[in-house]
């Protein structure tokens, strides 16, 4: 009794330390039950589930060949001898699979079906040539980089006067709002030298104030009490003294509040 059983060629695709899965597919489109075994000349190295059955009339059964991870690709993958075969026989109604089932002495009208074994080398790695959607993002990222034409990098940390802005005439809204907030940056960076400026200006005049106050108390202090009265007559200097020093320390804080 004739069955049906695919594929003829059993196709794995080969990945390290992985499981590998394949069916097998016997189709009954006979009137009469027909009991199945499957049998491999490498039995260590592939499980199949289930390994026998029954199929009923008009319909068929699945058959899981999984073969076990295997650590390396073996040369030998190449060109594979591994085999499987398929027997079947009728069955009566009651009868069920015994040991003798599948004996080809006992057996007359046994069917064997064989089934060759391919493994398919490991998937190619990923193409070195970018995709569109990749070129168009290195594109973008050249535009801005000074090198290939485009505006300068945002990351470079400006150490003076930021650079010149090069925006292309076809700039998009990306690259105005990096042009202006570059812009930003470049004013800022000015205005903080120029306070800094200011601020050495003020610390320098703070620091002669502070040695003119030092010299003029070691003079008042070599006069006798005689000359008390000469001291009097002078005493609007140091007042004139403080009254200075404090303004530029009140200016020298606000510049450096802000």
């Amino acid at each position: 009794m004739d069955v049906e059983v695919s594929p003829q060629d059993l196709r794995f695709r080969f990945q390290l330390n992985k499981q590998l899965l394949a069916t097998i597919t016997v189709n009954n489109p006979n009137a009469q039950r027909v009991a199945f075994k499957i049998k491999t000349t490498a039995p260590k190295k592939y499980v199949v589930r289930p390994s026998s059955g029954v199929v009923e009339p008009h319909s068929n059964v699945s058959v899981q060949v999984i073969m076990q991870a295997q650590k390396e690709y073996a040369p030998e993958f190449a060109n594979c001898k591994d085999k499987f075969m398929v027997q079947t026989t009728a069955l009566s109604e009651t009868e069920q699979i015994e040991k003798e089932t599948f004996n080809k002495d006992l057996r007359k009208d046994l069917k064997e079906y064989r089934l060759r074994v391919t493994i398919e080398g490991p998937a190619a790695p990923p193409s070195p040539v970018p995709e569109a959607n990749e070129a168009d993002d290195e594109g973008a990222t050249a535009r801005f980089h000074p090198a290939a034409g485009g505006v300068a990098s945002p990351t470079a940390a400006p150490t003076g006067v930021a650079a010149a802005v090069v925006v292309p005439s076809d700039a998009g809204p990306g690259e105005n709002r990096l042009r202006s907030a570059l812009d930003d940056l470049t004013n800022a960076t000015s205005q903080n030298q120029q306070l800094k400026s200011q601020v050495d200006k003020l610390q320098r005049e703070r620091d002669d104030l502070r040695r003119q106050l030092d010299v003029y108390h070691l003079q008042a202090g070599a006069k006798s009490t005689g000359a008390a009265p000469a001291t009097a007559a002078k005493g609007g200097i140091p007042m004139l003294y403080l009254l200075l020093a404090a303004i530029i320390a009140f200016a020298l804080g606000h510049f450096l509040r802000f």
